[in-house]
């Protein structure tokens, strides 16, 4: 056997924005607070951990897609909703379709890019075969 993904952390200037975004815009769910007493908190898809991570360093430039250094993408049951509640929260959308990164000017039928709290660009879509390789 490879190489498996199972785990990711982020660092977060507002982890309770972070943590809306992620799980009730993206459906992770809350696992639990990490026990440092940090404020650190894993969420997860069931099988991807996700951490986030407080940051209280100096303020990072968000950088624009597509000079991002990173990006995560995220397959959603309702794309509709997804969008939805990103645009009722105030979240930028990026791009309509990840493929064809098309300027957001319509509700996205296949998928959108959309900025994190933190500036991270992520991808949403409703295709489970948006991404070469994965299993769902």
């Amino acid at each position: 056997m490879g190489s498996v993904l199972r785990h990711i952390a982020i660092r977060a200037a507002d982890i309770e924005r972070s943590r809306l975004f992620y799980e009730s815009i993206l459906g992770l769910s809350f696992v639990g607070f990490r026990p440092s007493g940090s404020g650190s908190m894993d969420l997860s898809d069931g099988t991807l951990n996700m951490t986030l991570l407080p940051y209280d360093g100096p303020a990072r430039a968000s950088l624009p897609e597509p000079t991002e250094f990173i990006h995560l993408g995220f397959i959603v049951e309702d794309l509709d909703a997804a969008f939805d509640k990103c645009v009722a929260n105030g979240f930028e959308v990026l791009r309509d379709n990840v493929k064809e990164r098309n300027e957001p000017d319509a509700r996205p039928t296949v998928s959108f890019k959309v900025s994190d709290p933190d500036g991270n660009v992520i991808d949403v879509t409703r295709r489970k075969d948006e991404w070469r390789g994965v299993k769902v």
